[in-house]
């Protein structure tokens, strides 16, 4: 018998199992307890990849020989379960439903894939680092550090499922966890790989953000050099001795065409060289 409950009703599995038992599952965010009647309680929390940026919410499975109770608040969750046969075996119905939750996340990973490589084709192509980019890489780590838990607890779950501790489940029903388990690994490997991508991009990011900071030191630095040796003329002029150019009637012409000529040869020299 299958009993679809909401989280207020979860004191409802004291029904089932022990206090003890029915504690740790409260105070844990994931369990997998296998129980000596051949039952599993199950919990976790559920995040939906396709809008990972909405609240998880929490999912309890008590999944016996006879009876499937399935206790949650989210309603996408609710509509993949109702759509289960309950007249399939409970199990059965428990392997369904991880398939189910789990059916598109392949494509949608892939779509995520895709964001992190249109963000990083239009890192190269912009000439000058903006900061919505900052901001793009910055949500997308946090999004991949959500997907990282999600699977990493349901790898967990699908791991103790496979030990089949209990023996609650047939042979050809063991592969078929087992199968899930792999898909599971995947998964979350696929959002390491992810993660690692991103992180590249965050540094090519990096990178381009010091290079337009050198430039930028570069061209104070030539500017720097080509006004020093004006610098040097103006102390010479400016100490408080008698030099035979003020009694010259072409000094004064004199010092502005020899600071043009100091300009004009230092822009020259730095072109020449391609500093600038």
């Amino acid at each position: 018998m299958r009993k679809m409950l909401g989280v207020k009703e979860i004191e409802k599995l004291l029904d089932y199992v022990s206090f003890d038992i029915y504690s740790r599952l409260l105070a844990n965010r994931h369990i997998c307890f296998p129980l000596e009647n051949g039952a599993y309680l199950i919990g976790f929390h559920f995040c939906d990849i396709r809008k990972p940026e909405q609240r998880d919410e929490r999912i309890c499975i008590y999944c016996g020989p006879e009876d499937l109770i399935f206790i949650t608040d989210n309603k996408r969750c609710v509509e993949l379960m109702s759509d289960i046969d309950e007249k399939t075996e409970t199990y059965r119905q428990l392997l369904q439903f991880f398939n189910a939750i789990t059916a598109n996340d392949v494509y949608e990973l892939e779509k995520f894939e895709d964001r992190i490589t249109d963000l990083e084709d239009s890192l190269i192509k912009e000439k000058k680092s903006k900061s919505r980019n900052s901001d793009m890489i910055i949500s997308m780590r946090r999004e991949l550090l959500k997907l990282k838990r999600y699977y990493e607890q349901l790898t967990l779950i699908t791991e103790d499922l496979t030990e089949n501790a209990n023996k609650a489940f047939n042979a050809e029903l063991h592969l078929r966890f087992i199968s899930l388990d792999k898909r599971m690994d995947y998964l979350l490997n696929s959002v390491l790989h992810l993660r690692e991508y991103i992180t590249q991009v965050r540094e090519a990011y990096q990178a381009q953000i010091d290079i337009e900071q050198n430039q930028i030191m570069k061209i104070f630095t030539v500017i720097t050099a080509i006004f020093l040796p004006l610098t040097l003329i103006v102390g010479w002029y400016g100490m408080n001795l008698r030099m035979p150019e003020y009694d010259w009637s072409f000094g004064y012409p004199f010092v502005i065409i020899l600071s043009v000529v100091v300009c004009v040869g230092c822009i020259v020299i730095f072109k020449w060289k391609k500093w600038f």
